[in-house]
């Protein structure tokens, strides 16, 4: 098989692999690296290298975080640099790709994660019947949604819930929302996928319903922001009679939904400013997280502690062995200022070349996850973002739903 032809093969499974396996994924992201680097034999425009500069912002910031270490005499963690590989090796892998596979690799992407969805829902239902009245634990926070199983009803919710939809797969809800928002995204705010108006809002259903069920609060918040945003934008008054059913449908489902419904509660909770009791729940930790950063000198917040330092004296404030649960915090402890500043050059860098709705609302999403997430702490945000950040940059898709010609490279 020519390299070519595997290429293409490769970088439309990607985004799939990340999807179903770690390993796999970094195999596809290896092999597509080599062959794209090969094949371009340094064939560059001057371009090329000017939109690299502003690409590598955000790991220019993690090599700030990595030389203060070893200025405080911490030890060389290599790893921090090489789970980032995908920012150094992305635009090369998008820059080589032609757009028809580009455009291919979007169309597989939502399918596939449709067919995803669509088999954990219904795995869920099926254990939801044989399961019900039963307490069964799952691989997510095991003592956090026990309540609900206990409720007499023709259906185990424990068993849609968050935790349990995951059970077989290395996977976290947060992560796999992100995903389905993207989905929905492209669905809504692209002309990308061609098919019928009732297949498409099906599959629209389809995600939305699943980041009800995973219950990630910035999926949910993510999915409320699309639907305001679609709502607006289209003038045709059927489509925004459907689009404000659906959002009041979010809205009636997060409220009824057991393992949603006790999600929101804890978050309500947790922000409430006289509760007193000790809440074990995902927004109490990040809370308590966000309020150490007053203990940082302010010598600390501008230079930066270094990524090993600023964990360790984050876990020593609060008791807590996590990291900052915030992108935009956990970058100026680590990296300083500059690492902040850098990291929100990366963020808005779409914005240089692509001005559409689409780049808009993605970048907002992005930054609304990153707030909630250290998303380029783990290998799902940061090749999911990776990719999509060297498409915007070194693609030429149209992303705007006017559909025009597209430029072949």
């Amino acid at each position: 098989m020519k390299p070519e032809r595997l290429y293409s093969y490769l970088f439309i499974l990607l985004l799939p692999s990340l999807l179903v396996s770690f390993a796999a994924n970094s195999i596809v992201l290896a092999a597509l690296s080599v062959i794209s680097i090969y094949q371009l034999r340094g064939h560059y425009p001057r371009q090329f290298f000017r939109k690299y500069v502003i690409f590598s912002t955000f790991f220019c910031s993690i090599l700030i975080g990595v030389c203060i270490d070893l200025v405080l005499d911490n030890e060389f963690d290599s790893r921090q640099i090489t789970k980032r590989f995908a920012f150094i090796l992305m635009p090369f892998i998008v820059y080589y790709a032609k757009n028809r596979i580009q455009l291919w690799s979007l169309k597989v992407f939502v399918y596939f994660l449709s067919l995803m969805s669509s088999v954990l829902i219904l795995s869920g239902f099926i254990r939801s019947l044989l399961n019900r009245g039963k307490i069964l634990y799952g691989n997510w926070d095991s003592k956090t949604t026990e309540a609900f199983y206990e409720r007499d009803m023709i259906l185990n919710w424990g068993e849609l819930s968050y935790k349990r939809l995951f059970l077989n797969l290395d996977m976290h809800p947060s992560y796999y929302a992100l995903f389905s928002v993207i989905a929905i995204l492209i669905l809504l705010f692209t002309h990308f996928i061609v098919i019928r108006k009732p297949l498409k809002w099906a599959l629209v259903a389809l995600h939305a319903f699943m980041i009800i069920l995973l219950s990630s609060k910035a999926g949910l918040a993510s999915l409320g922001v699309l639907f305001i945003v679609a709502f607006f934008v289209d003038k045709e008054i059927k489509h925004r009679v459907i689009l404000a059913s659906v959002l009041s449908v979010i809205v009636i489902s997060s409220l009824i939904i057991p393992s949603t419904q006790l999600r929101i509660k804890r978050a309500y909770e947790s922000m409430l400013p006289n509760d007193t009791e000790i809440r074990h729940s995902s927004s109490a930790e990040r809370i308590a997280l966000w309020k150490s950063l007053d203990r940082y000198s302010l010598s600390e917040l501008v230079m930066g502690t270094g990524i090993q330092s600023s964990r360790s004296t984050t876990q020593l404030y609060t008791g807590i062995d996590k990291n900052m649960h915030n992108q935009f915090i956990q970058s100026l402890l680590s990296s300083g200022i500059i690492g902040l500043l850098l990291l929100i050059c990366f963020l808005l860098s779409p914005l240089l070349y692509n001005r559409s709705l689409f780049i808009y609302v993605f970048v907002f999403i992005i930054a609304l996850n990153l707030s909630l997430e250290n998303m380029f702490d783990r290998v799902w945000g940061i090749v999911f973002i990776s990719f999509f950040y060297a498409l915007f940059i070194f693609g030429n898709l149209n992303f705007s739903l006017k559909k025009l010609p597209e430029i072949e490279n």
